[in-house]
């Protein structure tokens, strides 16, 4: 390791300068030590990752401004000019560590309303055998079902904000399954069709709020 000293004045206008810099601090470090001995950058250090890099010139006033928006973004210059052409070369949607944290929250609240609806499945499965439909099950399904639109669309939502942030147009945006709506449509309406035919016994009645 090589350390140096220097006033803080310096100090921060090094730091200033560097944080618009590929790799930070260090990596400018770095690249001033072996330029100055060797007259060449610096290999990548080990785990920098195995890609080919891809270098782009941009105006003083241009790579202000990119490091202004990746700083906005918690993340690198070059980590930013590297999300944005994925996005439109790959067409998925490319998330910072905040983006990341809410799709979990959705997918813990989509887990837990799956639960839901599984026990109101082994409940419905109960009614049918026995005859015995408990009070509001109908409206425990609804609400279930509610939840999980509702959850479905705070993905979308996401999903095209995502796309919007990055300036992707619309053509350039993943399109549906071809036929999936009306594939899951069609096997709805034959699941729904079963159902109506099975044998029905009388419903049992149960006082309200008994399970």
């Amino acid at each position: 390791m090589v350390g140096a000293y220097m006033d803080d004045a310096l100090a921060g206008r090094f730091a200033a300068w560097a944080r618009g810099t590929e790799g930070g601090a260090s990596a400018a470090l770095r690249r001033i030590v072996s330029e100055a001995m060797d007259g060449k950058p610096p290999s990548a250090p080990a785990g920098a990752g195995l890609g080919q890099q891809v270098g782009v010139r941009l105006k003083v006033p241009e790579r202000a401004l990119l490091a202004e928006v990746a700083r906005t973004r918690a993340t690198s210059p070059a980590n930013w000019l590297r999300s944005l052409a994925l996005a439109h070369l790959t067409r998925k949607p490319q998330w910072n560590a905040a983006e990341l944290d809410s799709l979990r929250v959705v997918a813990r609240e989509l887990a837990s309303i799956g639960n839901n609806v599984n026990q109101i499945a082994r409940a419905l499965n109960v009614a049918v055998h026995t005859g015995q439909y408990p009070p509001h099950q109908g409206l425990a399904a609804k609400d279930a079902a509610e939840a999980v639109r509702y959850e479905m669309r705070r993905v979308a939502a996401m999903i095209t904000g995502n796309f919007d942030y990055w300036g992707c147009p619309m053509d350039e945006r993943p399109e549906p399954v071809p036929d999936a709506e009306a594939r899951d449509t069609h096997a709805a309406k034959a699941a729904e069709k079963k159902r109506k035919g099975r044998p029905r016994r009388r419903p049992a009645r149960f006082a309200d709020g008994e399970a």
